[in-house]
């Protein structure tokens, strides 16, 4: 009894088997053979589709002709004595002018006449983002989109990303001035700057003095070593001395911070420090063949489904209709 039972389960199951086999090879086989008719479909409809794909790249002409062309570069900074939240900050309040189309604002703060300010289309910073924690940015959080409970990536607190975009190349260089301008004349940011480096010359000395300890206390217990001092124990008398301690390594571990201090009083002296300057900007951000290429897919894809439910109109009905 139990092996017939046995023998009916292993045939349930091939049989589920094959009809899972079947069902999907089905699915696969109506998958080809949809795609196989839409390609014969665009192929017998292609002067049709060509049309519509050449009315698409027209308009796209006739936008580009009605928008005017900009430029876009961008730069790494370090903000010093700031963080880069704070400086972000800072700088997108230039954004929210130039969302505003606040021409004389824009101006004044950029210490600019108000024909350059109406050139420039945007200036906005974002955070660079580290996303395996090794202190190198990963990429930059165009789209604000950093999520800060997720513990796998995090924000760079000692970089910026800075994008500005003009209408007009030959006016960047102005801007270019009228930004670090911008960035270097708030007196919050250049105070906290000059702290920073005041930090920075106290711990420069407080690491001589500490070296000079070090070293001073190395050739004592080094060449004299310790006074030898009696000492009792189990009624007996000795004179023990204190084995000589090498303080080579301490000492260099203080070089090496005093040399990091130096750089970085030496090189981040401003309020900000320039790692990567702005880029060229010999080339429009959106050039007339981009404007031809995206309006005249859409509408060749527009057209094709326009046709195909054009002609199947009867039946594309009917099957809904049935589901």
């Amino acid at each position: 009894m139990e092996n017939k039972i046995n023998q009916n389960q292993e045939i349930d199951l091939l049989e589920l088997f094959s009809r899972m086999g079947k069902g999907i090879k089905n699915v696969f086989l109506g998958l080809f053979r949809a795609i196989v008719f839409l390609i014969i479909f665009g192929v017998k409809h292609i002067h049709y589709l060509l049309l519509f794909a050449i009315a698409g790249g027209a308009i796209g002409w006739l936008i580009y002709s009605n928008t005017p062309r900009f430029y876009s570069s961008n730069l790494i900074a370090q903000p010093n004595g700031i963080s880069a939240t704070d400086m972000i900050q800072y700088i997108n309040d230039l954004h929210k002018l130039c969302e505003r189309k606040n021409i004389a604002a824009l101006a004044n703060d950029l210490q600019m006449q108000d024909t350059t300010a109406k050139k420039i289309k945007d200036i906005q910073a974002f955070f660079i983002i580290d996303a395996n924690k090794d202190g190198i940015g990963d990429y930059v959080d165009y789209k604000n989109t950093y999520n800060p409970k997720d513990t796998t990536q995090q924000r760079l607190e000692d970089r910026i990303h800075v994008s500005v975009e003009v209408f007009d190349n030959t006016a960047f260089d102005n801007v270019r001035n009228g930004l670090f301008r911008y960035m270097r004349k708030n007196p919050y940011i250049i105070q906290l700057n000059e702290i920073r480096k005041d930090e920075l010359k106290e711990l420069i000395a407080q690491t001589d003095k500490e070296i000079l300890k070090l070293d001073s206390l190395q050739n004592t217990e080094y060449f004299s070593g310790r006074a030898r001092t009696p000492v009792r124990e189990s009624q007996l008398m000795f004179l023990a001395q204190q084995e000589p301690q090498m303080y080579y390594k301490d000492i260099m571990t203080l070089v090496r911070q005093k040399q990091h201090y130096k750089k970085e009083l030496e090189l981040a002296t401003d309020a900000f420090t320039v790692i990567k300057d702005f880029t060229s900007l010999a080339v429009a951000e959106n050039p007339r063949n981009r404007y031809i290429i995206i309006y005249g897919l859409i509408t060749f894809i527009a057209g094709y489904f326009f046709l195909l439910f054009y002609i199947y109109s009867k039946q594309i009905l009917v099957l809904m209709n049935q589901n």
